[in-house]
């Protein structure tokens, strides 16, 4: 169902609560994102005995349409439509948490609009100001509308969540790369009148077409107003409270946890196949299977649940993108249902592992493959996401193979390799062929998620029609090395070709950054 139409359906209702709150809307102050009251209203909950010495997870909540105005109240009627729960007595007995409870002016899509998404982050700024807020442990829900602005606020500041339960929502898939590094719970029920449950579905497999760790509780009945009871799920807080940004709980349950060959998220190897082993754990509820599967390959049943075993996953050479999947309870017995979780692994299967001092990769950047005058190979452009290509044919200063320069990718775009973990050294050529002096070109480039280049003027720095080549160690603990391009202030970035070495150690082998 588009947008527009759930505009007038979505949270017309709202179920009576039968919970109990220790915490009442009178708890929570009133805020507004402007000084002077013009911009988005909103409530916070500060815990009891807050001591400004420490820092606390901040919890956002992302209101349903019904209860969209200007009030700075309705959000938190009926018990914040049972999202209070995750504040009770028993929660905050465990772990004390702020929340955050806005409120969005209108009831048609309010959430994912520009204007909103900005005040949303002006909030976070201002939250953060005002009180002790752990930056590494700011979670959003929402129901409903607000399902969907849960979806939109983190593909709009990814970087600032450590976990996201969107609630009966909905959103683009395609954006799942971007937010894929960070821990989603979906709930929605098969029969939702008001938002199908192809809303969560299409986020969920996009997720984890996208190699992210990602719950699916989907409900076989209950319609649109699941909120209170799925607030009302032990596992949830817990849950929530244990996941820290960029670093995702792997023992806070429900979770499915690889634990062979690695828990690391990537893995290479020369095997043509490779067995999986490891563990799931419910959080005391029933876990009915384990299944297994290859991308756009073979898949099956696990031997085991609780504990279990794949037999050989046959592996293409290349990237090979494995998943492991627990089916277990739903946690709401009269709505039946269940919830599936969902665990990674990329492998990469190579011919020889690259021991040390060995390049993983020698790529001409935009261009073909070529046999550089020391007899070294490059390979044909390849393993990038996104840019365009483009040739000149000029002779190039400092360097004898000057075709190595005369073609390159450019515009925004990045290069992903598998590896073992360990220091990699990486080179990356440049040269200015197209643009006739400094100023023209500025562009950005991030090694590992690290900013090394900003504002780098090639020709600035090296001249026209000029070789340069810029070194840097690298390390890969998560199994990937990732170097991503950027345009800056002017012009659009470029690359001519990169070198990747498994680094013999820490020392650097050249004069080099």
């Amino acid at each position: 169902m588009q947008a527009g139409k759930l505009g007038a359906l979505l949270g017309l209702m709202s179920l009576p609560s039968p919970a109990v709150y220790a915490a009442v809307p009178a708890d929570f102050l009133f805020r507004n994102t402007e000084a002077n009251g013009s911009g988005m209203p909103y409530r916070i909950f500060v815990p009891p005995g807050y001591d400004p010495a420490q820092r606390y997870p901040l919890i956002v909540f992302l209101h349903g349409a019904g209860e969209a105005g200007t009030n700075n109240t309705s959000q938190l009627n009926n018990g914040a439509n049972g999202a209070m729960q995750l504040i009770s007595d028993a929660n905050l007995a465990t772990r004390k948490v702020f929340m955050a409870a806005p409120q969005c002016p209108h009831s048609s899509g309010c959430w994912a609009g520009g204007t909103q998404l900005a005040q949303l982050n002006t909030m976070l700024d201002r939250i953060a100001t005002e009180f002790r807020i752990d930056a590494d442990r700011v979670h959003v829900t929402g129901i409903s509308m607000g399902g969907n602005g849960t979806w939109a606020l983190v593909a709009n500041a990814p970087q600032r969540f450590a976990s996201a339960v969107p609630i009966c929502g909905w959103g683009s898939p395609g954006q799942a790369p971007l937010v894929g590094a960070l821990p989603f719970w979906f709930f929605h029920a098969v029969n939702d009148g008001t938002v199908g449950v192809s809303g969560s579905r299409d986020l969920v497999n996009a997720l984890r077409n996208a190699n992210a760790r990602t719950i699916y509780t989907e409900y076989a009945t209950g319609g649109h107003f699941i909120w209170t009871p799925t607030y009302a799920n032990p596992l949830l807080f817990r849950w929530i409270t244990a996941q820290a940004r960029g670093a995702p709980s792997l023992t806070t349950p429900p979770i499915v946890r690889i634990e062979d060959p690695t828990t690391a998220p990537t893995w290479t190897t020369e095997l043509g196949a490779l067995p999986l082993a490891g563990v799931t754990d419910n959080g005391g509820h029933a876990v009915t299977g384990v299944a297994w599967a290859r991308r756009n390959g073979t898949n099956g049943a696990a031997n085991g649940t609780t504990q279990w075993t794949t037999p050989a996953i046959a592996l293409a050479m290349g990237v090979n993108d494995l998943r492991m999947t627990a089916t277990g309870s739903g946690y709401h017995a009269p709505w039946g249902g269940s919830t599936t979780i969902s665990a990674p692994l990329r492998v990469n299967r190579v011919n020889v592992v690259p021991q040390p001092g060995d390049t993983v990769a020698a790529i001409n950047a935009g261009g073909a493959a070529y046999t550089g005058a020391d007899g070294a190979a490059w390979s044909a452009d390849t393993a990038f996401e996104g840019g365009d290509v483009q040739v000149s044919s000029r002779a190039i200063a400092g360097t004898v193979d000057d075709a190595l320069y005369n073609d390159w990718r450019w515009g925004n775009f990045a290069y992903r390799f598998v590896v073992p973990q360990a220091r990699y050294e990486i080179d990356l050529h440049f040269a200015e062929t197209y643009n006739a002096g400094a100023g023209a070109r500025r562009f950005n480039v991030t090694l590992q998620g690290v900013r090394v280049l900003d504002e780098f003027d090639i020709a600035a720095t090296a001249g026209i029609d000029t070789a340069h080549v810029r070194r840097y160690l690298v390390e890969a603990t998560d199994g990937e090395v990732v170097i991503r391009i950027g345009n800056g202030s002017i012009g659009n970035a470029r690359l001519d070709a990169l070198k990747v070495v498994r680094s013999a150690d820490a020392i650097f082998r050249g004069s080099f950054e």
